[in-house]
């Protein structure tokens, strides 16, 4: 889940204002989290504690309202507005969030149902849905031990997104689209492209748009193929509020137990 969190931070001063280069500095001033971070912990929470997605995606989004770049209009309206029902949007924040699950389970078809449950909690439009669960399946090939190339071809194929995209040739046409099916070739290709993690969320910044978001996508599914260097973490947790990394490592702590 760093992976994650690490995109996210790292895009959230890139995000209405794109630098279309992947030469810049990594952890650049005044970078933080967004809600992003916000809702990928509560979905890692929603595993620890069996208290639901919707549960927990609602009481972190409502203890942390005030982060940059902000949630989106129609989760606002839905968060505030106290109904359970989700909202028919394609964006893909869910996508954005879902990288936990990814991790904690040792069975694709759960992963994929599970995945769903988190997405479902909040839109239930089908290409958010398919967003999501395209990310878990390339987390979970990726962790079991699938090379890159490998996991290209078959996300591709499974869910018809055209991965062989020149990211150099996309760079000075992406424009600001947070719509899961424009945002995720780009930032599933911006990993596939990668040789290390952050390589990938260079090349997710690089493209603006929505950066935090696409480098969010983009850095959980590399760290399932080249990990995450210790300094790179540090630098990722040292930016979160100790709440989150409460949770973070009673994740790790939950999946070291399921793992002997």
């Amino acid at each position: 889940m760093i992976g994650a969190l690490l995109g996210d931070i790292v895009g959230s001063i890139y995000e209405h204002n794109p630098i279309k280069t992947t030469q810049f500095d990594f952890f650049g001033a005044g970078c933080r989290y967004t809600d992003e971070s916000v809702l990928t912990v509560a979905v890692a929470n929603a595993i620890n504690s069996s208290e639901g997605y919707q549960y927990n995606i609602r009481k972190y989004a409502k203890n942390y309202p005030d982060v940059p770049s902000g949630y989106g209009t129609n989760f606002k309206f839905w968060l505030y507005t106290g109904g359970s029902e989700p909202y028919n949007s394609l964006g893909a924040g869910p996508a954005a969030r879902v990288s936990p699950i990814g991790w904690a389970f040792d069975n694709l078809q759960l992963t994929l149902n599970e995945a769903e449950k988190s997405v479902v909690a909040t839109h239930s439009h089908p290409e958010a849905i398919k967003a999501a669960k395209a990310v878990v399946h390339a987390i979970y090939l990726g962790r079991t031990g699938h090379s890159p190339a490998e996991v290209r071809t078959l996300i591709g194929s499974t869910y018809d997104y055209n991965l062989n995209i020149d990211l150099s040739e996309m760079r000075p046409k992406v424009e600001f689209d947070s719509s899961a099916p424009a945002l995720m070739p780009l930032a599933l290709t911006c990993a596939f492209d990668a040789r290390t993690t952050e390589d990938a969320i260079r090349n997710a910044v690089s493209l603006g748009g929505d950066a935090d978001t696409m480098a969010s996508i983009a850095g959980a599914v590399a760290e399932s193929f080249f990990g995450i260097p210790d300094t790179l973490k540090q630098e990722t947790l040292r930016r979160l509020p100790n709440a989150f990394l409460n949770v973070m490592a009673v994740f790790r702590e939950h999946q070291s137990l399921r793992a002997s």
